[in-house]
């Protein structure tokens, strides 16, 4: 849901979930804070970070594994640091498998894996790959080499990889101020966290919302934060879904 008036629109939501619009109402009035990226993708379609990046001043690091977004994001994004790497609980090289169409499928970038046994999945469901040789690293290099403690917003995307990210970093040392993790089965609306949120809860993180696809988190000490994040994007947030704006010409 967004602005009912095409014309009558504050935000343009990137993110597909409108993720992004969470985040601005939830970080509004914060001007030029930090993120971690890990799974950045496009720069624009499916973003959380355009927003926050081009409204709010915001800087951070874009971690991407699949050379042609890795580009993207470098070019659009010169005042952030972006790496194409992926996470791992180790560093060194892996296997990544980047989804591309089978018979009537189209894109499928989105969904590119370390994992097997999701790529499995895809395979089965008429989605084709290619193998490509990625570098990796924990998370703890990244953060240690970038970021400062306290940092804003981690936001983690990574198709089935979600339990190593979140355990190659230490984030009770680290602790952003929100997190956000895709919590379903890739193209499922199965629950995927059981496995890696307690290590988050036990960092000292309150869930605030489950949006369907995403799990937000506070830290347990920014009760201000939690409630802002805590409610799904909606007509009062007066956005405009990025897909609606291209087609119908308004500036994106």
């Amino acid at each position: 849901m967004g602005a009912d008036d095409p014309d009558d629109y504050a935000l343009v939501a990137y993110g597909g979930n409108a993720e992004d619009v969470v985040l601005m109402r939830a970080f509004a009035g914060r001007h030029g804070g930090f993120f971690v990226d890990v799974g950045a993708g496009n720069p624009v379609r499916g973003s959380l970070t355009k927003n926050l990046v081009e409204r709010l001043g915001w800087r951070g690091i874009n971690i991407e594994p699949l050379p042609e977004r890795y580009e993207l994001l470098r070019d659009a994004r010169p005042g952030d640091v972006t790496l194409r790497l992926a996470i791992s609980d180790r560093s060194g090289t892996a296997s990544f498998f980047r989804i591309v169409p089978g018979p009537g499928k189209t894109g499928g970038g989105g969904l590119s894996t370390l994992d097997r046994d999701v790529l499995a999945v895809h395979v089965a469901d008429g989605w084709r790959y290619e193998e490509i040789q990625v570098q990796t690293v924990p998370l703890e290099t990244v953060l240690s080499e970038h970021a400062e403690p306290g940092f804003d917003l981690l936001k983690v995307d990574v198709e089935g990889a979600e339990a190593a990210v979140l355990a190659s970093a230490d984030l009770a040392r680290w602790r952003p101020r929100a997190i956000v993790v895709e919590a379903t089965f890739p193209l499922t609306s199965l629950a995927s966290h059981q496995g890696w949120e307690p290590g988050v809860l036990a960092a000292g993180y309150e869930l605030a919302l489950f949006d369907g696809l995403n799990r937000f988190y506070a830290r347990t000490n920014e009760p201000e934060l939690r409630e802002r994040l805590s409610v799904p994007a909606n007509v009062l947030d007066r956005f405009i879904p990025y897909r609606w704006a291209v087609r119908l010409g308004l500036p994106v």
